[in-house]
């Protein structure tokens, strides 16, 4: 029996598009992967892309795909001439965790003053891929180094925070966490400091957006983040310092 013309274009351009697998079950692809939208610097909760405190990498943050067993992660810093980034390369294959809402990975081989672009895949184990990921971009800036009060320290009160910004300045947060509180809270979140100096020294609580004062023996951690934002106020590039802790007599 001859099967009609028309027919067998139209099978052909069915599995062109969807695909079969080995005994000729249409593919089901997965629902897309998606970044995590990055949250404001002064936010409680802290997502998206920017710099590992603890380790200094890039950290990257993207929903859970459903049916998604291996995410692909590929990054570049290079730019065609009309800035679009181009010749992106693997830089992990991590295996998808149905244990967790969302999925995340530091980057360790992130240089500071370089700017990175990253996307996305997610595959099923049929080998079936999602469409690429947005793509989103940052660049690491040299990071601050925090001062006052010290590693460790033990001190009556704490009236103010020093540390060193080599970068020379722009927008600053100051993070200040009670660690002896389970599970731990913020004690205080600074509002966005604009600071064009490289040794900053600014009061505890100068915006008055802290919860309470400092209690007797607790301890605490406080790190400085320092940020730029692009047009739609949203931080393009950024570092983070090291937590560092102190207790009050």
């Amino acid at each position: 029996m001859r099967i009609p013309l028309k027919l067998v274009i139209i099978l052909v351009l069915f599995l062109g598009v969807h695909g079969c697998t080995r005994n000729g079950t249409p593919i089901v692809h997965p629902s897309d992967v998606r970044f995590v939208p990055q949250s404001q610097p002064d936010s409680v909760l802290e997502t998206g892309i920017g710099q590992d405190p603890q380790s200094g990498g890039m950290f990257l943050q993207w929903y859970r795909t459903s049916g998604a067993s291996i995410y692909k992660l590929y990054r570049t810093d290079s730019t065609s001439t009309n800035g679009a980034p181009v010749s992106f390369s693997s830089v992990a294959t991590l295996m998808h965790s149905p244990s967790v809402n969302d999925t995340s990975y530091v980057d360790p081989t992130a240089q500071i003053g370089t700017r990175y672009y990253y996307y996305l895949l997610a595959s099923t184990s049929d080998g079936s891929l999602t469409k690429l990921s947005d793509t989103i971009n940052f660049r690491l800036l040299e990071r601050p180094i925090l001062n006052f009060p010290g590693v460790n320290a033990t001190l009556d009160s704490v009236s103010y925070f020093k540390w060193i910004d080599n970068t020379g300045g722009g927008y600053t947060v100051i993070r200040v966490s009670d660690i002896s509180t389970a599970p731990q809270t913020y004690l205080w979140i600074s509002s966005r400091l604009q600071i064009y100096n490289t040794n900053p020294t600014e009061p505890f609580n100068f915006d008055n957006r802290a919860v309470s004062g400092f209690v007797s023996g607790h301890t605490y951690r406080w790190r400085v983040d320092r940020f730029n934002l692009n047009g739609a106020g949203v931080p393009f590039e950024g570092a983070r310092s090291m937590w560092q802790t102190f207790s009050i007599k």
